[in-house]
């Protein structure tokens, strides 16, 4: 296994994804677009690092961390606040789109979806993982084929308007 510093922990704590091809895409942007040489240095490296691993390791890596790392000092990001506030509420983390992804405020966007991947089958997604995804008419219905065919069972599902979440059954768990 790999060695991590206490900033590449930190940096992987604040991932959104598990997936090790999410989290090299969020850290090579942040690689990209960062002005901190320090914090470009720590991403670099961190980059080499989730690598090397195979994708199996790399997610168990990601996701061991998300759920036992602690900052040594009361979080002050907004990345950092979001990633407490998710562990202490224990809420199993969703693969696919983020709440706020751009996708979500596409106008050809009507649905979002939570569901769990219950085939090896599926056309998205690992058997045994939890998604969302933001949806058009035509992804919708393909989603519901495939829930039809056993692939995948939709735990929720909202209509999407302008940007707007009006979820069918807003006090489901998740």
């Amino acid at each position: 296994m790999i060695t991590l510093t206490e900033e590449e922990k930190r940096m992987i704590f604040q991932l959104e994804g598990c997936r090790r091809y999410d989290a090299v895409q969020e850290i090579a942007v942040l690689c990209q677009y960062t002005r901190n040489q320090h914090k470009k240095e720590t991403a670099e490296n961190l980059l080499k690092k989730l690598r090397e691993l195979s994708e199996d390791d790399c997610k168990e890596l990601i996701c061991d961390i998300q759920r036992n790392y602690h900052l040594p000092w009361k979080a002050r990001t907004v990345g950092e606040m979001i990633a407490v506030a998710r562990q202490e509420s224990g809420a199993r983390k969703l693969e696919g789109h983020d709440i706020m992804a751009l996708e979500r405020f596409d106008p050809e966007v009507k649905h979002m979806i939570v569901f769990d991947v219950l085939s090896g089958e599926s056309p998205i997604g690992d058997k045994g993982s939890r998604m969302r995804l933001f949806l058009t008419e035509a992804g919708y219905k393909k989603a519901l084929e495939n829930q039809r065919k056993q692939y995948i069972q939709i735990r929720n599902h909202a209509r999407v308007i302008v940007g707007n979440l009006k979820y069918d059954y807003a006090d489901r768990e998740l």
